[in-house]
């Protein structure tokens, strides 16, 4: 096999394009249209609609459910049944020991709800978990105060 300086240099096969087997033609078809861009305070962003919907941010398409809101609020619940069924079952304690970890991880997961807008999708589990952990530790606490305060009350009566 001669080369001529007009023939292109040969090219091994895995660099040649792939060739159709009725041989080689020229698509008809228009090119595709460039993606949709959304625009924000800080221009265009390539892949995104120029609209998106309350709590969307770009470069979140699927916001996800934070964890530590979704624990706070069970912790919250937890702590205000105990603290409610105080009187009726002696559970208070575990909803006292319940009530101040659901406030921390609510602040917490609000913090970072707030750091990453649009990222979670549960910010009502934060709150709920800050607002039931808050009441049922000022519930809980009066109670086991009534209890001491009762026992105190009935034993002082009771050495005389």
């Amino acid at each position: 096999m001669t080369h001529t300086p007009e023939e292109p240099e040969p090219t091994h096969p895995f660099l040649a394009k792939p060739v159709s087997p009725s041989g080689p033609h020229e698509s008809s078809a228009p090119p595709p249209p460039p993606p949709p861009t959304a625009t924000t305070p800080y221009g265009a962003v390539p892949g995104y609609p120029p609209y998106a919907p309350y709590g969307v941010v770009p470069g979140y398409p699927f916001a996800q459910a934070h964890t530590g809101a979704n624990t706070a609020m069970g912790l919250g619940i937890a702590s205000l049944v105990c603290a409610l069924g105080a009187f009726v079952v002696c559970i208070t304690i575990p909803g006292v020991l319940c009530g101040p970890f659901a406030i921390a991880l609510a602040i917490r997961a609000q913090r970072e709800m707030r750091v990453n807008p649009g990222r979670y999708n549960n910010p009502g589990a934060a709150t709920t978990g800050l607002i039931t952990g808050i009441i049922g530790t000022v519930i809980g606490i009066g109670a086991v105060a009534l209890v001491v305060f009762f026992f105190g009350f009935v034993f002082s009566l009771g050495s005389v």
